[in-house]
C-alpha cells in the first residue's frame, strides 16, 4: 500500500516533532491504543486466523502495557509495529508511506542508515554493494555492529515482521536491502533501534575467512540511492528492467516479469505478453522459463491474462472465498478512517451474514473465473523461477500451475500464505494522539480446505545459503537457472 492520502480532517495532538519534542501524555496513548483494539477487532477479517481469541486478547493487554509506556514518537511508533506484527498479517502495519510528513521526516529520513545494500540468510548478514569510503568485498558477512552480534540484532527485526502467518521466508527478503524506492524495512526499523554512534557504524566482518573491523560513516537513504546510480545508470529506472524476455540456446524461451503493479507503466503489457508468446510459437520454442522472483503480486488483470498464455486447454477456477467482518463502518470510528475507495465504508447492499463473526458477497461470481487458451499460448514445458517475495498475485498464480501441473517450480518457498490473506481494500486508522497511521485490511481471502500455515514450495529446491551468493556475485551464476538445466538436459536423457 505505497499511496499516499489526503487527511479528511485535522485533529490537534498533543505531541511535537523534531528538536525540543514532548513527551506523549499516558493517558492519550490508552485511548490511541483502545481505538487501534476497537477497530481491528470490528474491521480485521483474519485478526483470529492464525491465533485464537484468548491469545489475541492476552497480546492487546500486553502491547498495551508497553505502548502506554512511550516517551516519545519513536519510541509509539515502535510499540506500534510490534502490536500490529502479533497479528500475523502481512498487510498490518503502521505503513511507512501512509504517515504524516512530519513523521517520516522525525522517523524515517535521517543520516542514519548501513552504507550498503544486503541479502539476508538465516542468522546471517551479506553485504552486496559497499557504498562507503572503505575496502570491503561483495559477499562480506557482516559479524556485529557496534558491538552487537547479527544474531541479536536479526532477532530484534524480528518482532518488526510483517508476515502471512509464521512464514519466515518473508522476513529475510523484506528486511534484506536493495537500495530501490524510498523506503525499506531495514532502513526504517535498524537504525531507531541501533542508532548510529557519532554518525558512524562499527562494522566487525569476516571475508575469505579473515576477521576484521572498519569503522563506516551513516548515510542517508538518497545518498546510498545516488552512489548506487553512479555505478549503474539504469539504477532506480526499475520498470524498466521489470518486464523482459529473450529466447536462448536449445529451444528456450525466458521470460522476466518483475511486478504485476502496471498501473504506472508506460510499457503496454498486454501487448509485450502478445509479442513475447507469438515470437516463441514462431520459433517453436520447447521450454518457457517463467522468471517471477522478486515479483511480490499486483494487479490480478495480469495473473489471468498471463494464465491464457501458459494452458491449452480451457480452465475454470475456483478461486478462494472472500469475508468481511462488518456491514457497515460504525460512526463512531469515521473520523479516523480514510480510504480510497468511499463505498467500502458501507457495504449493506452487497454483503450477507454468513456466520456468527463473518459477512459473505451476496455476488459470488468472483469465486470461480474462466480462463480461453490464447491463440499463442505455450505448448511446451513451463518452468517457474520462484522466491520470498511471491506473496500476492504471484503467490495465486504458482499455487495455481503447481496444482494443475501446468508448471515445474524451481526455488525456495514464496511469501504468502497457503491459509489466505487479507487486503483487497483498506481503511487507514489515523490514531488522533500520536497521529501515527496503521493500515487496517478488508477483505479476508480465505481457501475453502483447510491449509498448512507455510508458504508455497517448490518443486525442485534451491537454498538460498552462502553458496547460493557466492555463486551469484562472485561466479555470476545463477543457481537456480542451473537446477532448471539439470532438469531439462535429464529428462532428455531419461
Amino acid at each position: 500500500m505505497k499511496k499516499k492520502f489526503y487527511l479528511l480532517m485535522t485533529i490537534l495532538i498533543p505531541f511535537s516533532y523534531g528538536m525540543g519534542q514532548k513527551s506523549i501524555n499516558q493517558d492519550s496513548l490508552r485511548k490511541d491504543f483502545k481505538l487501534l483494539k476497537e477497530v481491528l477487532e470490528s474491521y480485521h477479517p483474519g485478526l483470529y486466523r492464525f491465533k485464537n481469541p484468548k491469545t489475541v486478547e492476552r497480546d492487546f493487554k500486553l502491547s498495551e502495557q508497553e505502548f502506554i509506556k512511550s516517551k516519545d514518537l519513536k519510541e509509539a511508533y515502535l510499540s506500534l509495529h510490534r502490536a500490529t506484527t502479533k497479528i500475523q498479517c502481512g498487510h498490518t502495519y503502521p505503513n511507512f508511506w501512509n504517515q504524516e510528513k512530519e513523521v517520516r521526516i522525525e522517523l524515517f529520513e535521517k543520516e542514519d542508515k548501513l552504507p550498503f545494500t544486503t541479502n539476508i540468510i538465516k542468522n546471517t548478514i551479506l553485504i552486496n554493494e559497499n557504498l562507503s569510503e572503505k575496502k570491503i568485498t561483495t559477499g562480506s558477512e557482516i559479524i556485529a555492529i557496534n558491538g552487537i552480534e547479527t544474531r541479536l540484532i536479526l532477532d530484534e527485526l524480528k518482532r518488526y515482521r510483517r508476515l502471512d502467518g509464521n512464514n519466515m521466508n518473508k522476513f529475510y527478503a523484506n528486511f534484506s536491502l536493495t537500495g530501490i524506492g524510498k523506503y525499506e524495512a531495514f532502513d526504517i526499523i535498524f537504525p531507531l533501534l541501533f542508532p548510529p554512534i557519532e554518525n558512524h557504524y562499527t562494522i566487525d566482518l569476516k571475508s575469505n575467512d579473515k576477521y576484521y573491523s572498519v569503522k563506516v560513516k551513516s548515510v542517508s537513504r538518497k545518498y546510498r540511492s545516488d552512489k548506487l546510480l553512479e555505478k549503474d545508470s539504469s539504477f532506480g529506472n526499475v520498470k524498466s528492467k521489470l518486464w523482459q524476455y529473450s529466447f536462448l540456446e536449445d529451444s528456450i524461451a525466458r521470460l522476466k516479469i518483475g511486478t504485476f503493479a502496471v498501473w504506472d507503466m508506460k510499457l503496454d503489457w498486454k501487448k509485450f505478453l502478445n509479442d513475447f508468446f507469438s515470437e516463441a510459437k514462431t520459433k517453436k520454442s520447447k521450454y518457457l522459463l517463467l522468471d517471477l522472483r522478486g515479483n511480490e503480486g499486483g494487479l490480478m488483470e495480469v495473473y489471468r491474462e498471463l494464465l491464457s498464455y501458459l494452458t491449452t486447454k480451457p480452465l475454470e477456477i475456483r478461486r478462494y472465498d472472500k469475508y468481511v467482518r462488518y456491514s457497515k463502518a460504525k460512526e463512531i470510528h469515521r473520523p479516523f478512517l480514510e480510504t480510497w475507495n468511499e463505498s467500502i465504508y458501507d457495504l449493506t447492499d452487497e454483503v450477507v451474514q454468513n456466520d456468527d463473526y463473518y459477512f459473505e458477497f451476496k455476488d459470488d461470481t468472483y469465486k470461480f473465473f474462466n480462463i480461453v487458451p490464447n491463440p499463442y499460448a505455450f505448448d511446451g514445458k513451463i518452468y517457474m523461477l520462484i522466491n520470498a517475495d511471491n506473496s500476492s498475485a504471484t503467490y495465486y498464480l504458482g499455487n495455481y500451475l503447481k496444482k494443475n501441473k501446468l508448471a515445474t517450480l524451481i526455488g525456495e518457498t514464496t511469501g504468502g500464505n497457503q491459509k489466505g490473506t487479507n487486503g483487497g481494500e483498506f481503511f487507514m486508522l489515523k490514531l488522533p494522539y500520536t497521529s501515527l497511521e496503521v493500515d487496517i485490511p478488508l477483505i479476508g481471502y480465505y481457501p475453502i480446505d483447510k491449509a498448512k500455515d507455510t508458504g508455497l514450495s517448490p518443486d525442485i529446491f534451491v537454498e538460498r545459503n552462502l553458496n547460493y551468493f557466492y555463486n551469484k556475485w562472485k561466479l555470476n551464476k545463477d543457481l537456480d537457472i542451473s537446477a532448471f538445466y539439470e532438469d531439462i538436459n535429464l529428462k532428455k536423457n531419461q
